[in-house]
């Protein structure tokens, strides 16, 4: 089942990027956290939840961990003062100078032997995948 699969590849994918992690105290929740923060600015708790994939209480946790870890801030929304943002601090841009080669050579070698369009193609399906799932009801 294409379910089976994608857990199985989620599952390698994780367990090696946590062993190339290991030494900069990042798991790879915090890794997307990292990433989703350099790539989207600040972000709040729910936007991060949905960027990153993670239920509240974690993502909560995590940001915690990060920000005494030196490597997020947060402040409260200009916008909206019922919010608090988490933005990177310039140690967290620090570590992503060190994660984002660490993903890609895993993103590189997972597709190694796939020509340019067989990658564009994996990708189109797996975001077709993505958008139907997405569409399903929820009980």
């Amino acid at each position: 089942m294409p379910s089976f699969l994608l857990n199985h590849i989620v599952h390698q994918y994780h367990q090696i990027l946590q062993a190339r992690l290991k030494s900069l105290g990042v798991s790879t929740l915090k890794m997307r956290i990292i990433m989703s923060l350099k790539l989207h600015g600040s972000l709040s708790v729910n936007e991060l939840c949905g960027f990153a994939i993670a239920e509240q209480p974690t993502m909560s946790r995590a940001l915690d961990s990060l920000e005494a870890q030196g490597l997020i801030y947060r402040a409260q929304s200009e916008q909206d003062s019922r919010l608090r943002l988490a933005a990177l601090t310039e140690a967290g841009e620090q570590v992503f100078d060190r994660i984002q080669p660490e993903t890609q050579q895993v993103n590189a070698q997972m597709t190694r032997g796939l020509t340019p369009a067989q990658q564009q193609a994996l990708m189109d399906n797996l975001g077709e995948v993505l958008a139907r799932l997405r569409d399903m009801p929820r009980p």
